[in-house]
């Protein structure tokens, strides 16, 4: 049979006070901040949309949650077709609940609709800056650069850099605040 225990006010603040230490104390990963912050440098983060590391992979956060409407798919190929990514270097991760974001409810079939330009926009930032820091580093009129699959082409010479050489130039650029949509006619992963 157990037996009953009491304890007073003060004797239960310490033990919780010391357990909650111990939670604390056990959750600290020393070096992570570290690890973070070279993630973020070596990394071109144009929006909280999207990422493109050195590799060359495209990370496209998701701030909604998928419930049968396949947005997982829809929302990143809207990103990723403005930004003329290689399809097969992207990947989704689910974004944190932050009012960055905007809404981020999930219902009524509404994902696409109230966050196309949104995203259209995302990706097409990205794009014009990986187009600029191309044409920097070429030393070349930027009007003779273009992006396609995953890369920065110069027309004239056939030059070709990835995104993922690209990205520690891209991320020094300041953030165009308009940039050109593709026409639609254009697209080769919308739709496709």
């Amino acid at each position: 049979m157990a037996t009953k225990t009491t304890i007073t006010r003060g004797e239960f603040l310490k033990l919780t006070a010391a357990a909650g230490t111990g939670l604390v104390l056990g959750f600290y990963l020393p070096g992570q901040e570290e690890l973070k912050a070279s993630e973020v440098s070596s990394a071109f983060e144009p929006n909280v949309w999207l990422i493109v590391d050195p590799s060359g992979t495209t990370t496209i956060t998701m701030h909604r949650c998928e419930m049968g409407q396949k947005i997982w798919t829809a929302l990143p190929m809207i990103v990723a077709e403005e930004l003329e990514a290689d399809w097969s270097k992207v990947q989704v991760k689910q974004g944190d609940l932050d009012p960055v974001y905007g809404g981020q409810s999930t219902g009524g079939s509404a994902s696409v609709r109230t966050t196309y330009d949104k995203l259209r926009r995302a990706g097409a930032t990205a794009r014009e800056m990986l187009i600029t820091a191309a044409a920097q580093t070429w030393n070349v009129e930027r009007s003779s650069c273009r992006a396609e699959n995953g890369a920065v082409i110069h027309a004239p010479t056939s030059r070709k850099l990835t995104y993922g050489e690209l990205v520690e130039t891209a991320a020094g650029l300041p953030v165009p605040e308009e940039v050109p949509l593709k026409d639609p006619r254009d697209f080769k992963i919308i739709g496709k």
